[in-house]
């Protein structure tokens, strides 16, 4: 299989994904009784979400390494992760029964979590196992077979959640639910890795602690990174939810999150660049890594713009349409977020790790994890929970960026004002905002009651608008995306 079917695969799988959350997420803002209960539900899976990074050891972006690398015995290996990934989560199982049951209630100041934190003990664990059987399928050349699992069971988990919510809006019993259909996803995932290792080595021990010390070794350095920028990108929801009400929480929750398609796009654009960024900077040929890099950023750029500001536009809809009318004031987060937008289309990190510069993305991590909680802490005190994002999008610009952007320009031994196709965002962005205002002040002739409506309305005439523009100013770029698709398509025949 190409490294474009499987990045095609794998793109497919993280939208589903961010789709089954998203239809979770409307159908309990929905059916729960009140806000305090939706936040209580968010609060639960923040606990979580915000150490998950730190309990998963960085095993399994380790099992890209150590799975092709021992295809004689890669049974051993998975398990020996497994069983690591295992042991350190029912730690915080027995937590989660214990203290977390006992004091996270208070420190977050909600009572109610009491009686939904302890479904973390088997949430948690379970989890953890489902991103390592998703790792390890690809590392074993199935990723077909890991997009293929990961889109079934986001389908049943949205699925079996949203359904028992509508007939039943008990929350323990929603959140205990989805604890078990994740449980069992991470039983079938475990089967499925037994399943593929069958003829691996059989003369060894499956269980070999050397083994478990060697792959811990490696992977303990390289998840500390991904640990402290899943924190520092995690702490504006933590600070809200400390210092403001379930409710607020509740409403930040929501437009707290970025556009569906910036993952998918950069992953696949990463998945297919990587490779030969690597290899050029291996050659030591600096200058033919920046040329792919720039040629990936423009790519970016050239889908990624134009479709951010055309959720920007309907934002007001979407947060409606999604969540209902009393979500409505999402939108303010939401919209904030997407300044980061720009920022986004530059997928720096795939410059560090092409050039093995690893330790530049720890440092970014832990100077961003510190400026983002100090700054997030006394915004959300003076301006409540759109502090949280105006803080989180100023670190962004005034560090994060900055930063990349002169670390980046070093490790290709270029100029900061040649390392990014600064005209061509510009122009792409400039063209995609004008439309976008364009197209807000046409739709006032069209003005519906219907949020459905309204959307559907500005969102046909920022497209039309959108595709007339960029074909007319930018087509030799729309002819090749056009004549790479009908490649693909063909050759697919």
């Amino acid at each position: 299989m190409s490294r474009i079917q499987k990045t095609a695969f794998l793109s497919g799988s993280q939208v589903v994904t961010t789709l089954s959350t998203l239809v979770i997420a409307a159908v309990l803002s929905r059916v729960l009784e009140s806000k305090a209960d939706y936040g209580t539900y968010q609060q639960t899976l923040l606990v979580y979400t915000f150490l998950a990074p730190l309990l998963a050891l960085g095993l399994p972006a380790a099992s890209f390494y150590f799975i092709p690398k021992n295809v004689g015995n890669q049974r051993v290996i998975c398990f020996n992760a497994l069983i690591a990934i295992i042991f350190i989560s029912l730690i915080f199982s027995v937590l989660c029964l214990t203290l977390g049951r006992a004091y996270i209630p208070k420190i977050f100041g909600n009572p109610d979590l009491a009686s939904t934190i302890p479904w973390l003990a088997i949430y948690g664990p379970a989890s953890l196992i489902l991103v390592y059987v998703t790792s390890s399928l690809v590392a074993l050349d199935r990723a077909k077979l890991s997009a293929i699992f990961s889109v079934i069971f986001r389908i049943l988990l949205a699925a079996s959640v949203a359904l028992t919510a509508i007939s039943l809006t008990k929350l323990d019993f929603i959140i205990g639910l989805q604890s078990c259909v994740v449980l069992c996803g991470a039983l079938i995932g475990i089967g499925l890795i037994w399943r593929l290792t069958r003829n691996s080595q059989k003369t060894r021990n499956l269980i070999s602690f050397s083994n478990i010390n060697i792959q811990l070794k490696y992977a303990v350095p390289l998840g500390l990174g991904a640990m402290l920028e899943g924190m520092a990108l995690a702490i504006d929801r933590l600070m809200v939810s400390l210092l403001l009400d379930p409710e607020d929480y509740a409403v930040f929750s929501n437009g707290a999150m970025e556009v569906p398609l910036i993952t998918a796009i950069t992953v696949a654009a990463g998945a297919v660049m990587l490779p030969e960024i690597v290899k050029a900077f291996g050659k030591g040929n600096s200058r033919e890594a920046l040329n792919l890099w720039q040629l990936m950023v423009r790519r970016v750029t050239f889908i990624l713009l134009p479709a951010g500001f055309l959720f920007f536009l309907v934002s007001q809809e979407l947060m409606v349409i999604l969540y209902s009318e009393k979500f409505k004031d999402s939108v303010g987060p939401f919209r904030i977020y997407m300044l980061m937008l720009p920022a986004r289309v530059a997928y720096f990190g795939m410059l560090f790790q092409g050039a093995g510069k690893t330790k530049l993305v720890l440092f970014r991590a832990i100077i961003t994890l510190f400026l983002n909680t100090v700054i997030t802490y006394f915004l959300v005190l003076r301006f409540g929970m759109d502090g949280a994002a105006w803080g989180t999008v100023a670190v962004v610009w005034l560090f994060v960026v900055p930063y990349c952007i002169l670390c980046c320009a070093k490790i290709s031994d270029t100029k900061w004002n040649h390392l990014l196709p600064y005209r061509y965002i510009f122009s792409i962005g400039i063209l995609s905002a004008l439309v976008a205002l364009l197209s807000w002040y046409l739709s006032f002739h069209f003005n519906s009651e219907e949020p459905i409506l309204n959307a559907l309305v500005k969102s046909s005439i920022y497209l039309l608008l959108i595709l007339t523009f960029m074909m007319a100013l930018f087509r030799k770029d729309c002819l090749h995306i056009y004549n790479q698709l009908k490649l693909r398509i063909g050759n697919s025949k």
